[in-house]
């Protein structure tokens, strides 16, 4: 497994430098995740605060799926990419930090595959 934090590479091969990483990443107020599985597929997190959402991609080139929130919620926030750059999104996309971690932590130690217990949606 592969894992960026902001543009950086952690060490992310055995379960103990996944948590590591992850309770690193819980540290910061905002970030861009990017997990990668052997098979090319990613997961990334983009966290700014209390707002957090996913996008998994089952293989290169595929627009992928994102996470779903509270289809009702208002608003967007601006999530800085590992790069500098500032991307906004809707706030209706975000789940729990908690959701995102576990969903990450699970796509990690499962190999990749696209995590359950996210609402998924087409990108």
């Amino acid at each position: 497994m592969e894992l960026d934090l902001n543009g950086q590479s952690v060490a992310a091969t055995t379960p103990a430098q996944v948590d590591a990483a992850l309770a690193r990443a819980n540290t910061l107020p905002a970030f861009e995740l990017w997990a990668t599985a052997p098979t090319g597929a990613t997961l990334c997190m983009l966290r700014n605060g209390v707002d957090a959402w996913l996008m998994y991609i089952p293989v290169e080139g595929d627009a992928g799926v994102r996470s779903c929130g509270d289809a009702t919620r208002i608003g967007s926030a601006d999530y800085v990419l590992g790069n500098g750059q500032v991307d906004t999104y809707p706030l209706s996309w975000c789940v729990a930090d908690e959701q995102c971690f576990s969903a990450v932590a699970t796509f990690l130690h499962g190999g990749g595959d696209r995590p359950e217990g996210i609402v998924w949606l087409a990108s």
